[in-house]
């Protein structure tokens, strides 16, 4: 717990920090529920103080500071996984026990990957995303088969989604994005090279960069305009296969591809019911 245990050292704080500090471990429990202005009110300080704090841990600001707090406390009140992400099954067991494995490691993924959701960023993602001319989204291998079910949930909301990284088409896509677009970048480890390439020229150009991954301090996270972390279990190499990762992605995309539906709920089930009933879409896959 290295925020917690920062704050409980307090190294080299001010009067005003030192305040800030205690406030906190004293009122964890509501601490998530507080904006800078009302942490302000409470410690009888400023956003400025606070800020100070914040960078004074090796934290950006506020709301990076609530996020790695969040994570702390989810860590420290969750019970110790009973399903090993990297294995979790076993040669002797059988079929059935395999089964249940699997049912708890997806039920620990999803409930450890909600743990890390920020409200105001999943908000202001799927405003992006929604009001985004074009989306295009980066991944690669098995983070390339979640991309596509996104892809195809957007383009049932007749949302413009293309996989840019598909045929290796990724620098072509990329120098033709403009501000008025998005790129989604889905990466566990979040260092590709390719990635880095895309998202520092992206970031030239001015065009929203949204990222999902378990590297929230990688140089593409920083170069995100939001990213959204999933909890990083797995061992790199030392696994039978990428389950807990892309469940996490999976969960992840589902609740920003629903928080984007929300947005133009009523219209986006109308354009739904009419694309399935649409006899031009009919005509269009007889043969199929």
């Amino acid at each position: 717990m290295k925020l917690l245990r920062q704050l409980s050292e307090m190294p080299h704080f001010t009067t005003n920090e030192q305040s800030i500090a205690a406030y906190i471990l004293h009122h964890r429990e509501n601490m998530l529920q507080l904006n800078i202005q009302e942490l302000a009110k409470a410690t009888y300080t400023s956003h400025s103080a606070i800020n100070r704090l914040t960078r004074k841990l090796g934290l950006s600001g506020f709301k990076e500071f609530t996020l790695q707090l969040a994570r702390e406390f989810q860590q420290q009140t969750q019970l110790p996984s009973s399903v090993d992400p990297n294995y979790p099954f076993s040669y002797g067991e059988t079929a059935l026990q395999v089964a249940g494995e699997i049912a708890g490691l997806m039920k620990e993924t999803v409930s450890r990957a909600y743990a890390y959701l920020d409200d105001e960023v999943l908000g202001q993602t799927a405003g992006m995303l929604d009001q985004a001319k074009r989306i295009f989204m980066y991944a690669l291998g098995d983070s390339q088969i979640r991309a596509r079910s996104f892809q195809n949930k957007l383009i049932k909301i007749n949302k413009y989604a293309v996989i840019a990284t598909e045929l290796h088409e990724w620098a072509y896509h990329t120098v033709n994005l403009t501000p008025e677009d998005c790129a989604v970048f889905v990466t566990y480890h979040g260092n590709s090279p390719v990635y880095l390439k895309a998202a520092r020229h992206l970031r030239r150009q001015g065009v929203p960069v949204i990222t999902i991954t378990a590297a929230g301090q990688s140089e593409l996270a920083q170069l995100s305009t939001h990213c959204i972390c999933v909890p990083d279990d797995e061992v790199k190499h030392a696994k039978i296969g990428t389950f807990s990762s892309q469940m996490a992605f999976e969960y992840v995309l589902n609740v920003i591809f629903s928080c984007i539906y929300k947005i133009s709920y009523k219209h986006n089930k109308e354009s739904a019911e009419q694309s399935l009933n649409s006899r031009y879409i009919k005509e269009l896959m007889e043969g199929e």
